[in-house]
Parts: C-alpha cells; sequence; structure tokens
C-alpha cells in the first residue's frame, strides 16, 4: 500500500474495530485499522466513520436472520448510512464472520489476512452505495472497483479465476 495515500489531503478517517470477546485476536489484526483508514479515504470525500464488528458464525447467522431472513452465516454485513445521506460523518456498520473468513481463505488458498482484507474491500463497496445484487451492471462495477482496491493494498489477482 502506497505509504503517502493519506498525505494528499488531511481527512480525518475514524476506524473502530471490535473482535468477539471469544475470538483469538490475530497479530496482525492491527494493521486492519490502516487498510480500513486507506478505504475509506479511496472511497468518501470527506471527514468519515465506520465500525466493524468481527464476531463468529453462530452470532453471524442470527444477525443475518435478523436483518436479512436468511438462517444462515455470512462472511459480511453492511449497513450504510451514507447511501441515504451522503453528507453523513458515520459511513456505517459493517459485521464480519471470523469462520467464515477462515473458511473462505482456506478455499481460496489464501491465509486469513489476505480474506480479511477482501471481505473489509467488499463490504466498504457496500457503505459507499453499490450492491452487486442488484443488478450485472452493478455487480462488475464492484468486482473491477474491489479489485483495484486489493491492488492498491498490495494484493491484485484475487479474483483472476472468478
Amino acid at each position: 500500500m502506497p505509504s503517502d495515500w493519506l498525505k494528499k489531503e488531511e481527512i480525518a478517517v475514524t476506524v473502530e474495530i471490535q473482535w468477539e470477546n471469544d475470538i483469538e485476536t490475530p497479530d496482525w489484526a492491527t494493521e486492519l485499522i490502516t487498510v480500513m483508514e486507506f478505504l475509506l479515504f479511496k472511497l468518501f470525500e470527506k471527514e468519515r466513520t465506520v465500525s466493524v464488528y468481527i464476531t463468529n458464525a453462530v452470532e453471524m447467522q442470527k444477525i443475518n436472520a435478523k436483518y436479512r431472513g436468511k438462517n444462515s452465516s455470512t462472511d459480511v454485513l453492511s449497513w450504510s448510512y451514507y447511501e441515504q445521506d451522503h453528507s453523513s460523518v458515520y459511513v456505517g456498520d459493517l459485521a464480519v464472520s471470523w469462520d467464515d473468513v477462515c473458511q473462505q481463505a482456506d478455499t481460496n488458498g489464501w491465509d486469513s489476512k489476505t480474506e480479511m482484507i477482501r471481505i473489509l474491500v467488499h463490504g466498504c463497496c457496500h457503505l459507499s452505495g453499490l450492491d452487486h445484487e442488484k443488478s450485472k451492471d452493478e455487480e462488475l462495477e464492484m468486482l473491477a472497483l474491489e479489485e483495484q482496491l486489493l491492488t492498491q493494498l498490495g494484493l491484485p489477482g484475487l479474483y483472476v479465476n472468478s
């Protein structure tokens, strides 16, 4: 990731990441703050704040059932406040299932840190207003943006086989 990305313009960004108590926090967890700051800087024009809650598959299943009516876990859920009000400093919340991140990392053949970053990029694209489930055009737009952001974060080619 370019080290001068935030120097271009002094924009205040605030990121809060909370890990569920029963999850052993990986040694790279603090790096996610920098990743999220980068994503806020790239996707939003003004001062922004976001929160990320990292939980297990059991709790994520309950959250997914409550908010989407789906009785299964999922890798990430997003609640965008920016979508309704572009002037909102608080852009939204992300909930991430650590169990799903680890399983998908194994399936994809990379480490959990790479998968966590991929999931955070995906979630932040949702917070910016994109939704791959709305249309094929929006799906392609979101995928291209995710690929661009992942490349800028030093993770090119993750979607080569998709």
